[in-house]
């Protein structure tokens, strides 16, 4: 008898999530020498990974207050945007493709929260997780191995959350260039936050900072997010992965996807769907105006260098070298725990109460401090 062999699905169960991501072997560069890397040239973000340890105890204490603070808005968005997504089927069949690797939860409790309020057969919605990487897009091949089993119209990119908008650009621009018209899944993210009106679809553009931000791979099925050695760039394979075994014992990717469920199901039922889905065009104006704004104030030339949002800053503050920390109201439980953060890692902090996002990142520039 020939075994059918299993697909990838990291920590989380075989039936929630399918990684079209190959695991690799890449030794991890440390913080310092990755970002000089990177601002000089010498190799692609996508190409190196930095290390992952156990979270600290500050850092899960940090992650409790942020659920406790915050879940039940967030499971409320994403209860919405499950909605959202239902009135957008056709049929009795969706499939959910997420960003890996911080799309990936989102994906899975969406589809939860699907299957649950519509009856819908679980084999009907699928749920695949892809690497989309700044300046290289979409994994093409990935993508053609989901055209392969599902209908183009029936296709969702879901994230966990939008900036700057550079990835939605680069999932659009991908499907434009490199796939024909005819049959061409809508570019278009859904996101549950979406505080620059990028997403095709979201629930929320106030911003706050979402509760799986703080941990990483120990909140995202112990997988590293998505890596291309240079050596792969135009191959016919998928885009890579680090599996975090090391990280095994502090795993809560499962019990953050129950705790959740529990907050959705709290939650009373369905949410109400706003009868406008769609982001007005001031919005969108305003947010790019206020970017333009701090790079011309701060000499950022790089838009790369300016991160946007709770979520975003604190990823700067954990993985990259921030130069400066603008926040709107330093008084908000979500400002306080990016202050903190920053205070840890000795970064300035200043208060911007008229700022049109809540928190913005610049990152150090080390070509000008040479």
């Amino acid at each position: 008898m020939i075994r059918r062999r299993k697909h990838f699905s990291g920590s989380y169960r075989q039936e929630d999530v399918c990684f079209l991501l190959r695991r690799l072997q890449i030794t991890p560069t440390d913080l310092a020498a990755r970002e000089a890397a990177i601002q000089f040239q010498e190799a692609h973000y996508s190409e190196m990974i930095g290390p992952e340890d156990r979270p600290s105890r500050e850092r899960l204490s940090m992650f409790r207050s942020c659920l406790e603070q915050n879940g039940a808005r967030f499971a409320a968005d994403l209860s919405m945007l499950a909605e959202k997504l239902i009135l957008s089927a056709r049929t009795s069949r969706l499939t959910l493709v997420s960003l890996a690797r911080a799309g990936t939860p989102v994906g899975i409790i969406i589809r939860r929260i699907i299957l649950q309020r519509t009856g819908w057969r679980k084999e009907d919605v699928p749920h695949y997780s892809i690497s989309v990487i700044r300046d290289r897009g979409v994994d093409l091949t990935a993508l053609h191995h989901i055209l392969r089993n599902s209908r183009p119209e029936n296709i969702r990119f879901i994230d966990g959350w939008t900036g700057k908008g550079t990835i939605a650009g680069e999932l659009a621009k991908t499907l434009e260039k490199q796939l024909a018209s005819k049959g061409r899944p809508n570019p278009g993210l859904w996101v549950p936050l979406d505080i620059s009106g990028v997403a095709i679809a979201s629930a929320s553009r106030e911003d706050y900072l979402i509760p799986s931000v703080l941990l990483g791979g120990t909140l995202s099925g112990l997988v590293s997010r998505s890596i291309l050695p240079r050596k792969d760039l135009g191959r016919k394979c998928f885009h890579g992965c680090v599996e975090l075994g090391h990280l095994r014992r502090y795993d809560l990717s499962r019990w953050f996807i129950h705790i959740m469920m529990e907050k959705v199901d709290a939650g009373g039922g369905q949410a109400i769907v706003p009868k406008v889905p769609m982001t007005p065009p001031f919005f969108r104006h305003d947010a790019r105006n206020a970017l333009g704004e701090i790079a011309r104030e701060f000499k950022v030339m790089d838009l790369n260098w300016l991160k946007v949002g709770f979520g975003e800053t604190v990823r700067v503050l954990l993985r990259r070298v921030p130069h400066r920390i603008l926040i709107q109201n330093p008084q908000s439980p979500d400002a306080r725990q990016v202050v903190q953060l920053a205070c840890r890692r000795g970064v300035e902090v200043e208060i911007r109460p008229a700022m049109f996002y809540q928190a913005v990142a610049i990152i150090k520039d080390l070509r000008n401090s040479q």
